[in-house]
């Protein structure tokens, strides 16, 4: 996996986790944000990872 990919997940994961105790604990704003911020890095993520899945199917393809 890309580099790159496994930090957005990684920052979505964290992000996700930080927004959901600061929301139950403190700033529910501030948690609110930071939630939608990680579930952002996610998606990201997920679009790259499904792009790498395709573009190695197609390349497994043109090899046989």
């Amino acid at each position: 996996m890309n580099p790159l990919t496994l930090l957005f997940a990684i920052l979505g994961l964290t992000g996700f986790a930080l927004g959901a105790v600061l929301s139950a604990t403190g700033p529910y704003e501030m948690g609110v944000i930071l939630m939608g911020l990680g579930l952002a890095f996610q998606v990201i993520s997920l679009v790259r990872i499904k792009r790498a899945k395709k573009k190695d199917s197609s390349n497994a393809r043109g090899r046989f």
